[in-house]
């Protein structure tokens, strides 16, 4: 009786001992840090809420353990009382001299021989994403094809190209660079800063994310955040702290509306060329989504209003008070696609704009992943005659 015991013994701890290296063989799943292309709940790849429902607030699952404070490493608002250094930036920020965040990207005394920096992988772009990933179509790279089975219309491409369309200052033409990624390519360092340091100021974007205190990841809501863009981006010489066509122009300089010999140049609205240029969170917008000749100066992001350019009421062919001596930012064309309404004459009519999307509606866009790939050609917002439509009315004047 003994015996038979103790052999029943043995073989639960060999089935445990092989269930347990089954586990070390498995292929690593995919690492999805945030939804990039809308604002709904999804299925969850690692398995963090019930399967195919979407997340759940990390208590339901794992109660107020040690579990649930791993979840805060990367999720919660601070890892400390009081500490508000480090709110919707995850490991990225918050560090001080008792800080546990380092080790969440840095490999102390395991980190491959062909890393740098002590990373995990063997490039910058590799470490982003291991939680950023694009495999699988979660991630900034690979939503569009992950969910059309189409190629993007545009992107920009990392550890893959060191041209910079329109790079050259002086004729407009495409020039080379150096960047910080393999053999000078781009990388994803040359744009954010993984530790949150000389960011530009926080901007109110598209993207809606769950505020730290709701127990529900339904509950999506409007946030700030500087999204960890340099203030020298691409290794600029030049501070950018506002981010807008100033911050796009640091890399794609020959762009400039004033650059001498450069063909094809739209006016753009930069403090080069205008005192007090407008940025992404300050524009001359629609007042209403409805049929309007009224603006007002306000956030491009969080609806459709600032892609539409109206002229002033009672057909007169000077745009509006918010608009005079302004011409529009980079951003005004080149967004994510979508369709933003329409304008006749002096009046314009903006699509309504919806947090909870993913194809659902028109008026905002499916996948939210600008400016790393977008559905259009060179990142326009809409194509051909629809943009240029957008303020330019086909309507005549009179």
């Amino acid at each position: 009786m003994g015996r038979s015991r103790s052999r029943a013994s043995g073989w639960l701890v060999t089935a445990a001992l092989v269930l347990c290296a089954t586990m070390f063989l498995l292929p690593a799943s995919p690492a999805y840090a945030y939804r990039e292309t809308s604002g709904t709940p999804y299925p969850d790849p690692l398995g963090h809420g019930k399967s195919g429902a979407g997340l759940t607030d990390c208590l339901t699952c794992h109660g107020d353990s040690v579990a649930s404070a791993a979840c805060r490493q990367c999720h919660a608002k601070t890892l400390a009382p009081g500490d508000s250094t480090a709110f919707g930036k995850g490991p990225h920020a918050g560090y001080t001299t008792g800080s546990t965040r380092c080790a969440i990207c840095h490999s102390t005394h395991a980190a491959p021989a062909d890393s740098a920096l002590l990373l995990p992988r063997a490039t910058v772009t590799a470490t982003c994403e291991m939680c950023h990933d694009g495999t699988g179509g979660r991630g900034v790279y690979g939503a569009v094809y992950a969910q059309t089975g189409a190629v993007p219309g545009a992107q920009h491409r990392v550890d893959q190209t060191n041209i910079v369309p329109g790079g050259d200052a002086s004729t407009g033409a495409s020039a080379t660079a150096s960047f910080s990624g393999p053999g000078g390519t781009l990388s994803c360092s040359d744009c954010h800063s993984p530790h949150g340091a000389n960011t530009v100021a926080a901007f109110q974007g598209e993207r809606r994310r769950v505020p730290y205190t709701s127990v529900s990841h339904e509950a999506w809501q409007a946030t700030s955040s500087n999204r960890l863009l340099l203030q020298h981006p691409g290794g600029a010489t030049s501070t950018v702290s506002v981010y807008g066509a100033d911050w796009c122009i640091a890399c794609h300089q020959g762009r400039m509306s004033g650059v001498l010999g450069a063909a094809n140049n739209h006016p753009g609205d930069s403090s080069a060329e205008s005192s007090n240029a407008f940025t992404y969170d300050r524009v001359a917008r629609l007042s209403l989504d409805t049929s309007t000749s009224q603006t007002e100066l306000g956030p491009l992001g969080q609806s459709n209003r600032g892609y539409l350019m109206p002229y002033r009421p009672s057909g007169q062919t000077t745009r509006t008070p918010e608009q005079v001596g302004h011409k529009p930012i980079c951003q005004q064309c080149h967004e994510d696609s979508r369709f933003v309404g329409t304008m006749a004459g002096a009046d314009a009519s903006a699509t309504p704009f919806l947090a909870s999307l993913d194809g659902t509606t028109s008026g905002a866009p499916r996948f939210q992943n600008f400016p790393h790939e977008t559905q259009n050609r060179h990142f326009l917002v809409e194509m051909s005659d629809d943009l240029c439509l957008n303020c330019h009315s086909a309507t005549p004047i009179r």
